[in-house]
């Protein structure tokens, strides 16, 4: 709401400071906190400087950031449940069963399709990179997959975690943001992503077969060895993803099932994996360490929850900011501006997915892509008879779908660190991530979305 009408030139030139601020940040290596808390300081003195009081603008602040508390615990949950799940050996199993078959298959789908499958169980896309996605990647380019296009396959993949897992930090974001149940949100998103994903499937099989795998049996079984030695594998393992994937499609607390699905990972670490228990706490708050030297193994070595501890502050920087913004009727024209140039149902999704991917290249993380439409476009969905879980859907499926794909996104820079390939080289082939932005407007304004007699609730 509303609160004091400041000069809109003023939000112009904070949004600009903010945007620089997050380049800066990026191109001197520096975490992008210290980019935001500048940028929120110097709008904090900015608003003052026009008369809104400390004490005022300070308490909005506190309220905004007060008003998602839950997702601040479970954004720290997902970071020790990564680190449970490989110490369990987990990940690490999925990743050795994986390995049995890609000998038998067409290597570039094959990579896409793993990827895709740990990161709907492991729950982060960079996650999921940094651990199968190396080994894949290693084992492509030593039969010579061109870099480019095998990144985007792992990227398509890997990037599923983002829209569709249960324990993904940007799932539970928007899903906290827009205020919508996971169980329903996961059926609308799928119906747009399936078709989506069958599509980058097929162009990934006819690229298999232009550039056919001869994978060493020897690669293999080196990679399975490594996995044999530091953990014990089992089928059995996978009963606790299976419980967290169940339970949440039930509609119970994202937290709860969290917290469950940590406590038995944290058992099967201890009386499995043979950890004893100041390791395992250990793991929990600083993240896996594999204690050996080979390059896959270290790579398993993330998690944790001071690891996301960063993620929780760029939340609270974005949160804060549309809070000032929203109270110093900042947000309004922006909302004015997308709500005058969506004449029919099928403009509003396209507006809205733009907004979203404009807002992540502009502050180069999805943060605040998802914030902003999701928290005051909710109004502007319902002219257009669309409900909540389709306003989350369409920022899944577009602006976060699109964000990775951004070389000076942080995804990217990092994607870039881990691989040595750019978002110049890899964003043509990452199909899933383009194919996701009109499969949601064409299959959500068409047969797929019910709605009621556009006259019964004119536009206003």
């Amino acid at each position: 709401m509303t609160e004091y009408e400041l000069p809109k030139r003023l939000g112009f030139i904070l949004a600009i400071v903010f945007i620089l601020s997050v380049f800066t940040c990026l191109f001197l290596g520096k975490s992008l906190i210290i980019g935001l808390s500048i940028t929120l300081g110097f709008a904090v003195l900015s608003v003052r400087a026009k008369g809104v009081p400390f004490r005022t603008s300070l308490t909005w602040i506190v309220r905004g950031i007060w008003s998602i508390k839950d997702i601040y615990m479970i954004v720290l949950l997902i970071g020790v449940n990564v680190a449970m799940w490989i110490s369990s050996g987990i990940v690490p199993a999925m990743i050795y069963y994986g390995f049995n078959v890609v000998d038998k298959v067409y290597f570039l789908l094959f990579a896409y399709l793993m990827t895709a499958l740990v990161a709907f169980f492991l729950g982060t896309g960079l996650g999921t990179l940094s651990t199968i996605g190396v080994a894949l990647f290693s084992l492509g380019i030593s039969i010579g997959m061109p870099p480019g296009i095998l990144v985007g396959a792992l990227i398509s993949g890997a990037y599923v975690a983002d829209r569709l897992s249960p324990i993904s930090a940007l799932v539970n974001f928007t899903l906290e943001t827009v205020d919508v149940k996971f169980n329903a949100y996961f059926k609308s998103t799928s119906k747009v992503m399936i078709p989506a994903a069958i599509l980058a499937g097929f162009v990934y099989l006819m690229l298999s077969l232009k550039y056919k795998s001869n994978i060493s049996v020897d690669s293999i079984l080196a990679y399975k060895a490594i996995i044999d030695t530091n953990f014990m594998v089992s089928p059995l393992l996978f009963i606790v993803p299976f419980f967290v994937l169940i339970a949440s499609f039930k509609g119970i607390r994202s937290a709860r099932v969290l917290g469950t699905g940590i406590f038995f990972a944290a058992l099967i670490t201890i009386f499995v994996q043979g950890n004893n228990v100041l390791d395992t706490v250990s793991y929990m708050l600083n993240g896996f360490k594999s204690g050996g030297e080979e390059g896959f193994l270290k790579s398993l070595e993330i998690g944790g929850a001071f690891a996301m501890v960063e993620v929780v502050l760029i939340i609270m920087a974005g949160i804060s900011m549309s809070t000032l913004y929203e109270k110093c009727g900042w947000i309004n024209p922006i909302i004015n501006l997308v709500s005058s140039h969506s004449t029919n149902r099928k403009n509003a999704l396209v507006n809205t997915g733009i907004l979203s991917t404009v807002l992540n290249a502009l502050t180069c993380d999805q943060t605040v892509g998802i914030l902003v439409p999701g928290r005051y476009l909710k109004t502007f969905f319902k002219k257009f008879n669309y409900d909540d879980v389709t306003l989350a859907q369409i920022i899944a499926n577009t602006g976060t779908a699109l964000a990775p794909l951004m070389p000076w996104n942080v995804n990217a820079i990092i994607i870039l660190a881990i691989t040595g390939v750019s978002a110049m080289q890899y964003a043509p082939f990452a199909f899933l991530n383009w194919f996701t932005f009109p499969a949601a407007i064409i299959l959500t304004s068409g047969s797929f979305q019910t709605y009621k007699n556009i006259k019964s609730n004119p536009i206003k």
